[in-house]
């Protein structure tokens, strides 16, 4: 059974638009379905990322672009303060929430297509989709990024592989991320009137460029949090009687 969440924007003027994404329930694929012929702006070779890795793919289209295209659409007429309602349905439960800015709705919605494109790239941050949080803050973000980046290096060391507990590797995703979303608001620059799209996009770029930087200092902060689990005596500890 497919993964669904479902998008509802309330604008001021009374209209509304439902957006429904659908995922993979495996892999968190992005079950494309698109009702637009693919724009210029959507051709891998348009504002390309650095290094793309499927430039050599034989890939005609930016995955990543050509699933955005239905919202940016629909939403190209639309300036990124203007306030709406938001409602987001999943199976398990639901949001809502009042007076948000038409681009931080956006950057919800759009950050979940773009990392279930197929971008290799992108692909790192998929295990955050599967515990999707609306309307996180960036304490929250932070804190759900550094865990799954955690629980990854926990399953490269069961599987054998060479586990970075140092975070290291956590920079260089998001150091990455932040140059494919420069890319990609100069792609929507020749796909929008206003400017809620591209904002939302910087939205997500602000938070690809906080993590790295603050990796450290929410370290610190956490340990206070985490102190349970520093003490000596920890019912946690190996038990080394037998030693």
């Amino acid at each position: 059974m497919q993964i669904s969440l479902k998008y509802i924007f309330m604008m001021p003027d009374s209209t509304s638009y439902n957006f429904t994404i659908l995922l993979d329930p495996v892999n968190l694929d992005y079950q494309t379905i698109n009702r637009r012929k693919p724009a210029a702006w959507t051709d891998l070779s348009y504002h390309i990322c650095p290094d793309c890795p499927l430039e050599k793919s034989g890939l005609a289209r930016c995955p990543v672009a050509t699933n955005l295209q239905d919202i940016v659409y629909a939403f190209k007429d639309a300036v990124s303060y203007d306030k709406v309602k938001i409602r987001i349905e999943t199976e398990e439960r639901t949001y809502s929430k009042d007076q948000v800015p038409t681009q931080s709705g956006l950057s919800s919605i759009l950050g979940i297509i773009m990392v279930t494109s197929g971008c290799p790239s992108l692909d790192y941050l998929r295990p955050m989709v599967k515990t999707h949080l609306p309307f996180a803050n960036i304490s929250e973000s932070i804190y759900r990024a550094i865990s799954m980046y955690l629980v990854a290096q926990f399953t490269r060391n069961r599987n054998g592989l060479e586990p970075d507990w140092s975070l290291d590797g956590l920079t260089r995703i998001y150091d990455r991320i932040d140059k494919i979303n420069i890319s990609m608001v100069q792609r929507l620059q020749a796909a929008t009137k206003q400017d809620a799209s591209l904002n939302a996009v910087v939205i997500l770029d602000s938070f690809a460029k906080m993590i790295p930087l603050t990796i450290g200092g929410t370290i610190k902060e956490l340990e206070t949090l985490f102190w349970p689990y520093l003490s000596e005596d920890s019912h946690l500890a190996p038990d080394t009687a037998g030693d």
